[in-house]
């Protein structure tokens, strides 16, 4: 069974990535995180295969400051739950999202340290990510809707037993199921 944290998933890492040995997906957000999480998303090379508003930086940024909390977690788990990626000494490096749609969720993945691409982060988010999708939520499937030119991400889903469902206008989306998920493990 995947475990999250532990870096104990066995697969290979993709050609030309660097297996990543620990990944944590860390619930609680902190300001700190909120304020990283806001400067990735001004990145264009971090966003240009999001369906993210432009404004969306401004609102976190509006909020970080308007909010006297140190734990910010309540904010961002609204409509799904929300992780930070993190590498095993706690370094964010980017986000996971998990949105409920009726027996399905679907999972939004971004690393928004771009020092880290290429190291295996998003493939390992993307294995242990639909977890609690599948056992908490108890869902059927967990959908991932991708921009047709985001040939990485396609590539890392596929890889991992996510498969082909449909063409959308600018994304393909592709599905995980249950049983499928289980086979991972």
């Amino acid at each position: 069974m995947l475990r999250k944290g532990d870096g104990s998933s066995g697969k290979n890492p993709v050609a030309g990535y660097t297996k990543v040995k620990s990944l944590k997906l860390r619930q609680e957000v902190y300001k700190k995180d909120a304020c990283k999480i806001a400067d990735w998303l001004k990145d264009d090379d971090v966003t240009k295969f999001l369906n993210e508003s432009h404004n969306v930086t401004d609102s976190i940024r509006q909020t970080v400051e308007r909010v006297n909390l140190p734990v910010m977690t309540h904010l961002f788990n609204q409509n799904g739950s929300f992780f930070v990626v993190c590498t095993g000494d706690d370094e964010p490096v980017g986000f996971l999202r998990l949105v409920p749609r009726s027996s399905e969720a679907e999972m939004v993945v971004v690393i928004g340290d771009k020092n880290k691409w290429g190291k295996g982060f998003v493939t390992r988010a993307v294995e242990e990510g639909p977890r609690d999708a599948f056992f908490e939520w108890r869902v059927k499937k967990v959908i991932a809707k991708i921009h047709n030119k985001n040939k990485r991400s396609i590539h890392v889903f596929h890889k991992i037993g996510f498969k082909f469902e449909k063409d959308l206008p600018v994304e393909k989306q592709y599905a995980l199921t249950m049983n499928d998920y289980l086979k991972l493990a």
